[in-house]
């Protein structure tokens, strides 16, 4: 087969493929967005609580602040307390797999591109 021939003949069947990649590119971008937010919440949350209110000169040098529970309070630890530890290998990739997960689950119920009479 000629290769021109397989390009007319890839291209001139474009009304049925080009629904289905539609489709493709909605469900991809609505997991993508979902897993963005899903993975970006918690951290942004936390950095936010560690940066939030208050003087940061409140703690001495060679201390780390770490939020408390509400209300904006805070205490400081020393930096070697701070340490990663061995678990700091295991959760990120559990997290990742829940969160991808989760918004796999989330895009299905947004049920993108179904109509109702397919239920």
């Amino acid at each position: 087969m000629h290769p021109l021939a397989l390009v007319e003949a890839l291209v001139g069947e474009r009304q049925h493929w080009a629904p289905a990649v539609r489709h493709a590119a909605a469900w991809a971008g609505a997991l993508a967005l979902a897993v963005s937010v899903a993975s970006f919440a918690p951290e942004a949350a936390f950095v936010w609580a560690l940066a939030g209110g208050g003087p940061v000169a409140a703690c001495a040098a060679g201390t780390v602040r770490v939020p408390l529970d509400g209300g904006g309070d805070h205490v400081c630890v020393p930096a070697r307390m701070a340490g990663r530890s061995g678990i700091d290998l295991l959760v990120p990739p559990a997290f990742a797999g829940l969160a991808v997960g989760a918004s796999a689950c989330f895009v299905r119920a947004l049920a993108i591109g179904r109509r109702h009479d397919e239920y």
